[in-house]
């Protein structure tokens, strides 16, 4: 027996294996053959094989297998091959086949088709997937004039998928040999594929094969040169003009380039000539090759789409409130914002890929709905991904006066910071089944932002690595430098061991590069002063670094005293100043997060110290109950609820639980470490703490 032939009969726990492509076959668990005799009885089984494992209705089978026949006899003889049928897989013991009234299906735990392997591979899996050298159903030809068709369509899916496959491998793999060997794949397909070519033309750069490359773009030129109206894709002719080949090169992209490429008017269905690359995984090789290494890393880009409304009075004044979106996220400096073209495409879909084909990987848009009179109007915002044909991530709603939208009562930076995370945690989700390694410098920064999220101190090993080797990567990246100034201020939070000084000597070089490198972001130099604020020698420091982050907010934006970012100064300042009340107001205020912005809720345990502070024992319990079942493993949040519950006295049970639980997770945890993180508390809040803890079981140390 052949050896493999053995193994992949035992990797696969079927009791029912299919053969489609090439000789059909039909074999149990022990390799004995079950396949039936007859043309229509084969072909039956294979119809149900190649249905996505969906019912198939019976009088579907009776049209592709007797569709010269009437119905009624058709449907007598469909009878007879179902019996012969199941009288053909008798010896597997079990019904394979789910027989029911109106139609017929394929148990799809107890049977494998070697075609279906075929049809769901993805770019995981693509490795052990083999091209076909024998076409799908061949014996089957000829047994009816439906079926005949219906064969056609099966092997014109099952090419599509795997050209869509080679295609994708190709523009997103990395390595040099995977590359090379998937556009070879390609070219079984489609000789003619421009994908596959370019792949083949950079892979020969990549490998510094100059002469290679050239002899390849001379050869392609040669071949697209011939076809009679073929215009070489705007990639290509690019890499060509790089390559700098020989005349007849620069006769053909002359000829390309004359061709105008239209713009898509509002009824056009768009089609996306070439993928551009995804700023969240590492630059693919048909990218890197042309551009260089050198180039500027693409961000996430957005569009900005005026909302729609009936009212045209109250749509200028949503123009405003986009445009005002629009300019925060510019000063952001984290997103590229792509110039909308005006009006969409009725369909969403096909509005969707327009965008995407103009470079936008989310829409943002929204509609306008008009108060009654004296009531305020609501602006509906919304975040569609480009990629996934218009699905909304994220929404939420901004109301203001229909007369005098100057004078809403809310920030319209709470919407935007609460946008600009969604999207950052949605990009992370997409890209989750991603190995660290295929990810950009962004793309390793915004999994650790995700990581971070779930409040678990044992995750902080994965989340520093990422965010070191992103930082090593991408030095003048902002958002990187955010996202670890925000770890390292988180982790120094949970973190009361000999790695505490480094994690926030650490942070704080990060959040200075990233004040340097986002201006315009004042929320980054509030991050800036609470890192101050652990330091008493720079309290005045950390006063001005506010005040100064307080102005630039009220400049930007008007309706900024409900701001997150002018919220959150005040509670910095109001620590500083020993205003524990008002830090405490704000707070409450913060912690309503009416848009649901990731970044607040990350900072849930910091809130829950200033509450603390300012004795709001009850409301630091009921944070800690529910952090505490959500992230068991927060030891910040954990020790601010066990402080909240010794001292109101009253549950001296669940306090004691939530003792042993903390030193479980910190085992070395003093009183003394626990206070040192209270630098900016009066000394008697200090020495209450201490007292507090000493009462709760905690060591002094």
């Amino acid at each position: 027996m052949d050896s493999s032939a053995r193994h992949a009969r035992e990797a696969d726990p079927t009791l029912l294996r299919l053969k489609l492509i090439g000789q059909m076959e039909a074999k149990t668990l022990t390799g004995e053959s079950v396949l039936p005799v007859g043309g229509k009885t084969r072909a039956l089984l294979a119809i149900l094989a190649l249905s996505d494992r969906k019912p198939v209705l019976r009088s579907r089978l009776a049209e592709l297998l007797w569709s010269q026949r009437p119905e009624d006899m058709a449907r007598a003889s469909l009878r007879q091959e179902i019996h012969r049928l199941l009288e053909a897989l008798n010896p597997l013991g079990v019904d394979v086949i789910d027989v029911q009234r109106h139609a017929l299906a394929l148990k799809p735990a107890l049977t494998s088709v070697d075609a279906e392997r075929l049809l769901t591979a993805s770019l995981r899996t693509i490795d052990s997937v083999a091209l076909p050298d024998e076409p799908l159903l061949g014996e089957l030809v000829g047994v009816d004039p439906a079926l005949d068709e219906w064969i056609n369509q099966q092997r014109e899916r099952l090419t599509a998928h795997l050209q869509q496959l080679y295609e994708g491998a190709v523009r997103e793999l990395t390595d040099p040999d995977q590359v090379a060997e998937m556009a070879e794949r390609l070219l079984r397909f489609d000789s003619l594929n421009e994908v596959a070519w370019r792949a083949r033309v950079q892979t020969a750069l990549r490998r510094g094969d100059q002469a290679r490359a050239a002899a390849l773009a001379d050869q392609m030129v040669c071949i697209f040169g011939g076809l009679e109206g073929h215009v070489l894709a705007p990639a290509t002719q690019t890499l060509i003009n790089g390559i700098g080949t020989e005349s007849s090169s620069s006769e053909l992209l002359k000829t390309s380039s004359q061709t105008a490429v239209s713009t898509p008017g509002p009824d056009t269905s768009v089609s996306i000539p070439m993928q551009r690359p995804d700023p969240m995984l590492v630059l693919p090789l048909h990218y890197a090759s042309s551009h260089g290494p050198a180039g500027e890393p693409r961000k996430i880009s957005l569009v900005f789409l005026a909302p729609s409304c009936a009212d045209e009075k109250l749509l200028q004044h949503g123009e405003v409130l986009r445009d005002q979106l629009e300019l925060m996220f510019v000063n952001m400096g984290t997103f590229d914002i792509v110039s909308s073209p005006g009006l969409p495409p009725s369909d969403t879909a096909n509005a969707a890929m327009m965008y995407q084909a103009l470079g936008a990987d989310y829409i943002i848009s929204g509609n306008l709905r008009g108060g009654a009179e004296g009531a305020e109007s609501r602006l509906i915002l919304r975040v569609l991904d480009a990629r996934r044909y218009g699905v909304i991530i994220w929404g939420t709603h901004y109301d203001f006066p229909s007369l005098a939208p100057e004078q809403a009562q809310s920030s319209i930076m709470a919407p935007a910071q609460a946008m600009q995370w969604s999207i950052f945690v949605a990009e992370a989700r997409r890209i989750a089944g991603r190995p660290d390694s295929e990810l950009s410098p962004l793309g390793m920064a915004l999994r650790a932002f995700t990581l971070l999220l779930r409040h678990d101190s044992s995750l902080f090993g994965r989340i520093d690595s990422l965010l070191e080797c992103a930082v090593d990567l991408e030095k003048d990246d902002g958002t990187i430098a955010l996202i670890d100034a925000m770890y390292c201020y988180i982790r120094f939070q949970n973190e009361w061991g000999v790695e505490a000084d480094a994690i926030f000597t650490r942070g704080l070089r990060s959040v200075r590069a990233a004040v340097a490198l986002m201006p315009d972001l004042h929320a980054v130099e509030v991050l800036l002063a609470a890192y101050l604020m652990y330091d008493p020698a720079k309290h005045s420091m950390a006063v001005s670094v506010v005040q100064n982050a307080m102005a630039g907010i009220a400049r930007n934006d008007r309706n900024h005293l409900d701001s997150p970012d002018i919220l959150m100064a005040g509670v910095v300042m109001n620590l500083l100043q020993g205003d524990i009340k008002s830090a405490n107001c704000s707070v409450k205020v913060l912690l309503e997060n009416g848009c649901r912005s990731q970044f607040l809720e990350l900072l849930r345990p910091v809130f829950m110290m200033v509450l603390l502070l300012g004795e709001e024992y009850q409301d630091v319990i009921a944070m800690g109950r529910l952090i505490s079942g959500l992230y068991p493993s927060c030891p910040s949040a954990l020790v601010y609820y066990l402080i909240a519950l010794t001292e109101v006295g009253t549950f001296p049970e669940e306090a004691q639980q939530v003792c042993r639980h903390l030193l479980r997770l910190v085992p070395d945890l003093t009183i003394s470490k626990v206070v040192s993180r209270f630098t900016f508390a009066k000394p008697v809040q200090q020495t209450r703490l201490a007292e507090i803890l000493r009462q709760a079981g905690v060591v002094a140390g």
